[in-house]
């Protein structure tokens, strides 16, 4: 029984680290929102995630004598999952509304049960399904307006979603079999030298200027990067996949609330409902906590090492 209370208790720290991420990149939506008026978005992303690829390396400069084959394929995959989502949701954004993509970003909350049976073979607790469909539908009150109309961004934004759970997904066994700072280390630097080439092939690379631009940097390469994606993958040691997509659907919520705060954003009645929602799909798998049983069902899925 102690043992179990134990478990929980990690459990619950898991779940507030997860939150804490969410708050960061809540934050950042507005930053950065603000700073891709004098900065292009991949050229952005090369100075953010070169910033934190160099605090990883900082973080653990004796870590890096361990780097194998096993880790750099891991890490390498999630990188690519990484880059994937930043640049479909990137790209998406400029051909769809941010109301559109907001809700389908938060789509990656479906794939990961989808994904997390068909991979890892692992069933989710109705629970978890009940609170996935209560936070979908909070999303769209929160991020879908009326007169909605598709296109190709949408669809690039759907990828998005895609390429994110299967971050999600593939990080739920790596983070099991690997150092998790390496594991970051390794995703940063792939995805900053992805962003760096996607900035020198489709964009004039310009040098960040004034404090904002730079602060900005600093702010989403240290705390919405390196520490944001070691959190995570820390939490998904001790959380199945889907509580784990659960929990950062919290993340347009703060970004809707930052926005009112930093931005003077309004919130209508349907946004106040959708936060609502959103709060109580990730509160319903309370109900019924993980136990070590739920999280150590690994299944029979073996990725690659080499």
């Amino acid at each position: 029984m102690r043992r179990m209370k134990g478990i929980l208790s990690l459990n619950r720290k898991a779940e507030l680290a997860l939150v804490a991420v969410t708050v960061v990149w809540g934050l950042t939506f507005s930053l950065v929102k603000k700073t891709l008026y004098t900065l292009s978005p991949f050229t952005f992303m090369a100075y953010r995630f070169g910033l934190a690829f160099l605090v990883m390396l900082a973080a653990s400069p004796r870590g890096i004598r361990r780097l194998d084959r096993s880790v750099l394929a891991a890490g390498s995959l999630l990188g690519v999952f990484l880059y994937g989502a930043y640049s479909f949701q990137t790209i998406g954004l400029q051909h769809t509304s941010a109301g559109n993509a907001g809700f389908i970003t938060g789509l990656f909350v479906v794939f990961v049960p989808v994904l997390s049976t068909l991979i890892l073979k692992k069933k989710p607790r109705l629970t978890n399904l009940v609170s996935v469909v209560v936070a979908v539908v909070g999303l769209g009150f929160l991020s879908l307006q009326p007169g909605l109309r598709t296109n190709a961004g949408d669809l690039l934004v759907l990828a998005c979603a895609f390429t994110y759970s299967m971050h999600i997904i593939f990080m739920d066994r790596y983070v099991q079999e690997h150092d998790l700072a390496l594991l970051t280390l390794v995703q940063m630097g792939v995805v900053a030298i992805l962003q760096t080439a996607s900035a020198l092939a489709f964009e004039d690379v310009s040098f960040p200027r004034g404090w904002f631009a730079w602060s900005t940097i600093a702010i989403c390469g240290v705390f919405a990067s390196s520490l944001a994606f070691f959190i995570q993958a820390w939490a998904q040691r001790h959380l199945s996949p889907v509580r784990t997509s659960v929990v950062l659907i919290m993340e347009p919520v703060f970004s809707v609330l930052f926005g009112m705060i930093l931005l003077g954003e309004r919130l209508s009645w349907r946004g106040w409902l959708g936060c609502g929602l959103i709060l109580a799909g990730m509160l319903i798998t309370e109900m019924r906590p993980e136990t070590a049983g739920d999280v150590s069902e690994r299944g029979d899925f073996h990725p690659p090492q080499g």
